[in-house]
């Protein structure tokens, strides 16, 4: 979800993003702690909209903080909007006297990222945020691999992966046109419910952005195919690698889930279940997303 008006309107319309974001918010706040520096790594940042609730909820805490400091990771083709990200953030901050320090690490490749631009300083801890920004990268591995390796070595408190919650990394056609029918089946059912027929943004989604995935997932061959999200259980199998254990999300993480539910007329239809100890949120039971928190274990 970015500042484009077509997904700002899904932002408000769906309640997938809205109820990830803040629940990984509040997993965020239940590992820091008491903490007065917090370093957030944003891997792909978008409007930014969810820091704000994050800076309301620090301000509101008993123990102070003397800083808040956000790393946004962006290419050399969105720097422009990732500042104007920056501004508003920089803005509420003010608004709310928070002390705030807003960064952009501008990389041309993901591949490129080296563990000390992320200019971690002594007494900060630090939350890592990937919202649905590694599924892009399990075409070329190595871009992942090596992005875990750098965020392995800043050792984070927690990590919260947000990821969709379908296989489009199959090899066999079957495969693939299967689990296309039953992942966009469900998510054409919740526009349908969500979004009236004549919204001219859920023309857009329909017609572009869900259109061209759905080729590509379908359609393309080799490298072509860039759809390739994979399960939370394949997350797990690649995380371990790294010596990465699941946190438990807290049952506060849970009431917040179900409290973004609750302002939406189509909550009934919207599931939430537990998966080990990750969260997957889905439609009339098919699952769309997870949301899963993370830890380095550092061998002694």
């Amino acid at each position: 979800m970015g500042t484009n008006p077509t997904f700002l309107a899904c932002h408000q319309a769906l309640p997938f993003s809205q109820l990830l974001q803040l629940c990984g918010i509040q997993a965020i706040i239940d590992q820091i702690g008491t903490s007065s520096k917090v370093h957030l790594i944003d891997i792909h940042i978008r409007s930014g909209v969810q820091w704000t609730a994050m800076m309301q909820a620090l301000v509101e805490r008993k123990s102070p903080i003397t800083l808040l400091k956000l790393t946004a990771v962006a290419t050399s083709s969105d720097v422009q909007k990732v500042v104007e990200t920056g501004k508003r953030l920089e803005s509420f901050a003010k608004a709310l006297r928070l002390p705030f320090l807003f960064k952009v690490l501008v990389l041309s490749d993901i591949t490129e990222v080296k563990h000390e631009q992320f200019e971690v300083q002594h007494g900060e801890v630090v939350a890592v945020y990937c919202q649905t920004i590694l599924r892009t990268m399990v075409w070329r591995p190595q871009r992942l691999e090596n992005l875990m390796r750098s965020i392995q070595k800043i050792n984070p408190l927690v990590i919260v992966v947000g990821e969709v919650e379908a296989n489009h990394n199959s090899n066999s056609f079957v495969n693939r046109f299967t689990e296309a029918l039953f992942f966009y089946g469900a998510l054409f059912d919740c526009l349908e419910a969500c979004m009236s027929r004549d919204d001219p943004h859920r023309a857009i989604v329909e017609g572009v952005h869900i259109a061209d995935g759905l080729q590509n997932l379908v359609a393309a061959e080799g490298e072509e195919r860039t759809n390739r999200s994979v399960y939370l259980n394949t997350w797990r199998i690649f995380f371990a690698r790294f010596g990465m254990v699941e946190i438990a999300l807290s049952d506060l993480c849970m009431f917040q889930a179900k409290l973004v539910l609750q302002q939406f007329s189509c909550a009934s239809s919207c599931t939430l279940e537990k998966n080990g100890k990750c969260l997957v949120v889905g439609w009339k039971g098919t699952p769309l997303h997870s949301l899963s928190t993370w830890k380095f274990v550092q061998e002694r």
